[in-house]
């Protein structure tokens, strides 16, 4: 049995901006909890949820650190988050199964580029946000002012909540606003001693901000509001009971200051947590039966039907692969049925985590978060209820892959191992894209950013053995022509014996653009007999393979046999077909040759504010805009580009908007490369056809 019910866990997630501190944040909640035995550092790569070798290396959060622990009788499921956007994905999954999220911001940068989208992660989950102020003990914080970007950005449901009474490095205590108590910090200490001895140089600002607070919250509860509107004071009581219902329906979204440098504020964000955080018996879960539209309200008790939607799925190189869980209603133990893929799978081990460490588990309730070991079949995105009665639950909507590389194995080793690979790469990152192109023959991988990118080419080493390097990919490049000819191909040798004779007369022309290959025969009075033409035609479409101008396929040509002769003992299929590939050729060379590029559609979103520039880019890479909509406050930009000059869009964009930018693209058509452009890529293939010849 699970020593908690589901009404005494809370599932959070912190967020923020990479820098912001949400590691030591985490660091300083387990420390304080007892769940760890010292406060890790980042610098030094001993951090709890940092302790992937990537992580380490960078000092930087690369994927999800679950910890769960106990505080004060209550299970508190804490999702620390990566910040940066090549990681957006792993905050997406945490989102996705929080109740509630903790949205930190650094006090000395304030508002970066990456919050607003964390805050729209949020939003669009529509779970309950609080808002934590770290490093309040830097140097020159303005506490309030920082406050005020906050309301200015998100709006005037956001409320301070604790009032540094000094900020900087003199920051040691804070007034709660709620209740008005004092914590305060001795040096060293991360446990405040809490007092109602609100200072005189903070009371102002204390009793401007209840006033706020209250304003804030009394619109959640009528009674409370026609109550406050009367002129009525509220109890310390009522107060309490309308914010708790104001944040858990997000309508006050508060604003802590911490400093986990020093563990100031890190107990009372626990507090904050366990008393206002919803649990998972207040959370609304829907989810449809398998194959209908029908809905069902999911209700977080061990004792109805279960229902559990896999988040994140890792490998460890003891137990194997690991499936991370939320249950939403029901409990797992010993089997899973797997509604996604219609499958019943034993379970290896039960799990719950802190960082890395594993503690095993008799099962599994409704509201937990849990990890499965050796689910064979089970991947991210599954549903697992029961099979009498299969459930969907809303699946991760991941960002769209941004950076595509091609991967180039070191050894015939690593090629032979390539394959099965990445197929379990596919597991731990079901954001990535895989593709084979058939034509460059090349495997290609899409993330989400050049550090994406970098850590799975590191993940594959470490996990896989198998060493990759990364490389921009080819273009597929096409060959056609402008002009018309009318050539002679012919096929004749003459060795004694039996010999080889061939002959053709063809008129060649281009033909629509996209409109492919046309193939006639309007050879008249059998000067070629007709068994021979389809040979003909063969050696043609072989040629065409590998085009004349760089080795590229020739494309849209309109070909007509229109003569020939034969020999009656010497004539073949192979000789015609020899025939034919020497008419497309020299025809080929008479028709002025042009070289065709892959244009791509290509919409992007950014903010209005980079709109100027990003448009300036997209036209510097040879792009047209064909269209400009304002939605929801973002501008989508709509253009046609070259796909060569996209190939590290990823990287220009998010260098422009500061890594808020998306985009997508499409191979659409194709258009002739203008001549300057041609004659470097010309002379490049035919480089690499002489260096692969030599080799």
């Amino acid at each position: 049995m699970s020593r908690f019910s589901p009404s005494d866990i809370r599932n959070f997630a912190l967020v923020g901006q990479g820098g912001s501190g949400k590691t030591m944040i985490t660091e300083r909640l387990l420390f304080r909890a007892g769940a760890s035995q010292r406060v890790g550092r980042v610098e030094d790569g001993t951090t709890v949820s940092d302790y992937l070798d990537e992580e380490i290396k960078r000092h930087i959060s690369t994927s999800i650190g679950l910890c769960e622990f106990d505080y004060k009788g209550v299970r508190l499921n804490l999702l620390d988050t990566p910040g940066y956007a090549d990681f957006m994905t792993e905050a997406q999954e945490a989102v996705r199964v929080a109740d509630a999220a903790f949205l930190a911001i650094n006090a000395g940068a304030g508002i970066e580029v990456q919050t607003p989208r964390f805050w729209g992660l949020c939003e669009a989950q529509h779970i309950p946000v609080a808002f934590l102020i770290n490093k309040v003990d830097l140097e020159n914080i303005d506490f309030d002012a920082r406050v005020a970007e906050l309301q200015d950005a998100f709006g005037h449901k956001v409320a301070t909540l604790t009032i540094p009474i000094v900020s900087g490095p003199a920051f040691s205590s804070f007034v709660n606003v709620l209740t008005g108590k004092v914590y305060t910090y001795a040096a060293g200490k991360d446990e405040a001693s809490v007092s109602d001895a609100i200072p005189d140089a903070v009371r102002s600002d204390y009793e401007s901000a209840r006033v706020a607070l209250t304003e804030a919250v009394a619109e959640s509860d009528d009674a409370i509001m026609e109550k406050y509107l009367g002129g009525e004071v509220l109890t310390q009581d009522e107060l309490v009971m309308v914010f708790t219902k104001a944040f858990k329906k997000r309508q006050v979204f508060p604003v802590l200051g911490v400093s986990a440098l020093k563990g100031i504020g890190c107990d009372y964000l626990m507090d904050f947590v366990s008393s206002y955080a919803p649990s998972p018996v207040e959370v609304s879960v829907q989810a449809t039966r398998k194959g209908t539209d029908e809905t069902v309200e999911l209700q977080a008790d061990p004792a109805a039907r279960v229902a559990a939607l896999v988040f994140k799925t890792t490998s460890d190189p003891f137990v194997g692969k690991l499936s991370f869980m939320r249950i939403y209603s029901g409990k797992i133990a010993h089997e899973i049925y797997n509604g996604t893929k219609d499958v019943s799978e034993k379970v290896g081990g039960l799990f719950h985590m802190i960082g890395k460490k594993q503690e095993p588990a008799d099962e599994g309730v409704a509201g937990d978060i849990l990890v499965i070991s050796k689910l064979v079949h089970t991947a991210t995105n599954d549903t697992i209820s029961t099979k009498d009665a299969p459930l969907d639950l809303a699946p991760i909507v991941f960002s769209a892959p941004l950076l595509m590389r091609s991967l180039k194995p070191k050894t015939r080793a690593d090629d032979d191992k390539l394959s099965s690979t990445l197929n379990r790469l596919k597991e731990e990152e079901p954001a990535v894209v895989i593709d084979k192109n058939a034509e460059t023959h090349e495997t290609i991988l899409s993330g989400l950013g050049e550090a994406h990118l970098q850590v799975i080419v590191e993940r594959l080493q470490k996990k896989f053995g198998v060493n990759i390097d990364l490389e921009v990919p080819r273009v597929p490049y096409r060959e056609t022509i402008k002009g018309k000819a009318h050539v002679e191909g012919k096929h004749k040798k003459q060795t004694g014996g039996h010999g080889q004779f061939g002959h053709c007369w063809i008129d060649m022309e281009p033909n629509a653009r996209g409109a492919g290959w046309v193939f006639e025969n309007k050879v008249f009075g059998g000067a070629i007999p007709r068994q021979f033409i389809p040979a003909i035609e063969k050696g043609m479409l072989e040629t065409m393979s590998k085009g004349r101008l760089a080795g590229y396929p020739a494309v849209d040509i309109k070909v007509a046999v229109v003569d020939g002769s034969y020999h009656p003992v010497d004539s073949s299929e192979m000789a015609f077909k020899l025939a034919g590939s020497l008419a497309f050729k020299k025809g080929f060379d008479e028709c002025n040759p042009i070289l065709l590029e892959p244009i791509v559609t290509l919409e992007t979103i950014v903010d209005e504010k980079y709109m100027g520039d990003v448009m300036g880019d997209v036209t510097s890479k040879r792009g047209k805009i064909s269209g400009m909509e304002n939605v929801q406050g973002k501008q989508i930009i709509k253009a046609s580009v070259p796909l060569a000059e996209m190939l590290n869009y990823g990287i220009d964009l998010g260098s422009i908007t500061q890594g808020t930018g998306t985009y997508s693209m499409k191979v659409n058509h194709y258009e002739e490369v203008p001549e300057r452009i041609a004659e470097k890529i010309i002379a490049d293939a035919k480089a690499t056809m002489v260096a692969e010849e030599e080799e």
